[in-house]
């Protein structure tokens, strides 16, 4: 009787073992159930970064004699940057970008409008936000604007040259 018992207790064992070992093989799950959570949220928050990256975006001050930075979510694209200039009152409506490769910025005929058609100050504030803005959101140190591919030419200035950072006029000596 007690060899039957000791089978009968070897037969749970061993069916046990089976059961066990068959759920652990049909779970696809990895040994540490957070992993691929945390890579779905990793990937997610990458996308939502990229989608929306921050950009300082150089503002006229109060008296258009230099600049204020705000910094705003933006969809990473120069020309989505130049229409949140526009959406801040940077720039008149209807201004924008046409393309922007190289540190070459080719403007619409309405932003050459607005700044032939203003004063020097506002005129140096209008391409100034331009230029600092995507300046820093790109990290390079100089950006040529064109109107159409043409020349910029003010009454003020023919902008046929690379532009750097424009400080405030305060800070600008002649």
């Amino acid at each position: 009787m007690k060899k039957a018992t000791t089978k009968k207790a070897m037969g749970w064992l061993l069916a046990l073992c089976m059961v066990l070992g068959l759920a652990a093989c049909a779970t696809n799950e990895p040994e540490n159930p957070t992993q691929p959570m945390q890579t779905t949220q990793t990937t997610q928050t990458t996308q939502t970064q990229e989608a929306t990256q921050l950009a300082v975006l150089y503002l006229p001050n109060e008296d258009v004699s230099g600049f204020v930075t705000k910094e705003e979510p933006t969809d990473g694209t120069a020309a989505g940057i130049v229409e949140q200039l526009v959406e801040e009152g940077a720039l008149p409506e209807g201004c924008a970008l046409l393309s922007f490769e190289n540190g070459a910025a080719d403007m619409n005929e309405a932003f050459g409008n607005a700044v032939k058609n203003t004063g020097s100050s506002e005129e140096y504030t209008k391409i100034g936000c331009v230029v600092n803005t995507l300046l820093k959101q790109y990290g390079i140190e100089e950006i040529t604007i064109t109107i159409e591919g043409e020349t910029l030419e003010t009454g003020h200035d023919t902008y046929d040259y690379p532009l750097t950072f424009f400080r405030d006029q305060t800070d600008v000596t002649d």
